[in-house]
């Protein structure tokens, strides 16, 4: 009896092929299949304008250390504190990996809610000739956390960070918020707490400014790694753990850096590990940029719709870029060592046949980064042709695999070939976390991106290989071409 995993959001859902049917795959009509002998296809674009990382990392250390030179005194004393309990960590870290999209945290209530109508010039401090205003959220036993802030109204003088000691700081915030309706997820800072600060350039401005934040995402520690120094006393560095690769990933795993693969080298600058906030929980997928030929719209964005489909969801979601080791089997990166994240984008088209997703982002990656290119040529029919992929699994570092078609591989129910690519892993493997990254072909350009395992023992991310319970299986872009053209070939 063929199992497969359908990597769907909290649950496994299996279908069997032969003698049950136990998916029911549910969405608008499929997309028109690319049939065509004439194919449409794009070269893959690099973007130059913008900060480095190394840039971006400078950035948050002098705008870091900036907000806590202001830091009103004795507030560290007075934290909000947030109880994460030991059941509540291991419902998070001793989940099934395989179950998409993987959790890494969960949303939990302030114990005592910040409540701000207003301020007054004796909750606030006088610094460089404006007024500081700051509170601290803690988690003691927390790896990151997401301030949810809502009902926000600031006066166009006014301005709110998000910021750690550690060296994190994001903003400003300022009037109604990123998304113009007052309430959005902060991006994380990772340790555990996160400082909450307010400037006012003007007296008379104090009581304009109004929020609220009752809860908070908390990363566990496995998730975010610990920081192994203080940045305030040292540089910055990416590389500051203490367990070296596979971190936490199946022996089977690759690590991207120990790849050197012509086809696969520009998808490490262009595939980035997401985090975003749904519900009760914080979840994980990868997804790549691809490029486009659209005049006034860029910076698109390839995941799987089984990762998320709203743009209320992909608001909040942060993309960690270029996440990897700094060595061949080095050292694991921590998420406290500072990735260059951006947090924001929208949905522009989705759908579940395919299981594509295609964002905008909201912000434009780091300088260097990659567009992947793509064609609309079909492979889920093409026997042998080699596939490569970069993702990041379990919320780590960037892994490198590839997959040759297998056109003889059983299909699961709900996942027709055709609509979905079947390839055994021939290097490396996927693993929870790794769904929505782009497949690509050795023209790098993009043809599909992760749905997930189709086999007898779908759970096992080391079981995919030629003539093993497993095959691999991508949403085919041929297959949803159609519905994504007007937006990246118009």
């Amino acid at each position: 009896m063929m199992v497969c995993t359908v990597r769907r959001r909290g649950v496994s859902l299996l279908c069997l092929l032969g003698l049950v049917a136990a998916i029911l795959v549910v969405g608008g009509a499929a997309p028109a299949f690319a049939g065509s002998r004439s194919y449409a296809e794009a070269p893959m674009q690099t973007q130059w304008e913008g900060l480095t990382v190394e840039e971006h990392l400078q950035e948050q250390v002098k705008l870091s250390r900036s907000l806590a030179a202001e830091l009103p005194e004795r507030a560290l004393d007075k934290a909000v504190q947030v109880p994460l309990s030991a059941a509540e960590i291991n419902s998070i870290e001793k989940a099934p990996r395989w179950v998409s999209p993987l959790k890494v945290g969960l949303v939990k209530a302030l114990a005592s809610k910040i409540d701000v109508s207003g301020l007054k010039r004796g909750q606030v401090q006088p610094r460089n000739g404006g007024f500081v205003w700051a509170a601290v959220v803690r988690s003691e036993n927390a790896g990151a956390v997401r301030l949810h802030i809502e009902k926000m109204s600031l006066p166009r003088n006014a301005e709110l960070y998000v910021y750690s000691r550690k060296g994190e700081a994001f903003g400003p915030y300022t009037l109604t918020g990123p998304n113009g309706t007052g309430e959005f997820w902060a991006t994380a800072v990772f340790g555990p707490e996160a400082i909450l600060q307010v400037r006012v350039a003007r007296a008379a401005d104090l009581r304009a400014v109004s929020f609220r934040v009752a809860e908070a995402g908390l990363m566990t520690r496995k998730f975010a790694g610990e920081l192994q120094e203080d940045i305030f006393a040292s540089e910055p560095s990416l590389e500051v753990g203490a367990a070296s690769f596979p971190c936490d990933n199946p022996s089977c795993v690759v690590d991207a850096t120990c790849s050197n693969v012509a086809a696969a080298n520009p998808a490490k600058s262009a595939t980035a590990k997401m985090e975003w906030v749904s519900g009760a929980f914080i979840y994980t997928c990868t997804g790549g940029l691809i490029t486009d030929n659209n005049p006034t719209q860029s910076n698109f964005f390839l995941t799987a719709n089984h990762c998320l489909s709203k743009s209320s969801t992909a608001a909040n979601v942060s993309f960690y870029w270029r996440f990897a080791t700094a060595s061949c089997n080095g050292t694991c990166p921590t998420n406290s060592g500072w990735p260059y994240k951006t947090t924001g984008a929208s949905v522009s088209a989705t759908n579940r046949k395919g299981d594509f997703t295609l964002l905008r982002l909201s912000s434009a990656p780091p300088a260097g980064s990659v567009f992947l290119g793509w064609t609309s040529a079909p492979v889920a029919n093409t026997n042998g042709a080699q596939l490569y992929r970069i993702s990041n699994p379990n919320f780590g570092p960037q892994v490198y695999s590839q997959h040759n078609v297998d056109t003889s591989a059983p299909t699961c129910t709900g996942w027709p070939r055709g609509e979905r690519i079947y390839s055994r892993d021939i290097t490396g493997a996927t693993d929870g976390g790794s769904s929505g990254s782009p497949v690509i072909n050795a023209s790098s350009q993009v043809v599909g991106q992760l749905s997930g395992a189709c086999g007898f023992d779908a759970s096992n991310a080391c079981a995919g290989g030629p003539g093993e319970a497993n095959a691999t299986v991508d949403g085919a872009f041929a297959f949803y071409y159609s519905t994504v053209q007007p937006i990246i070939n118009p």
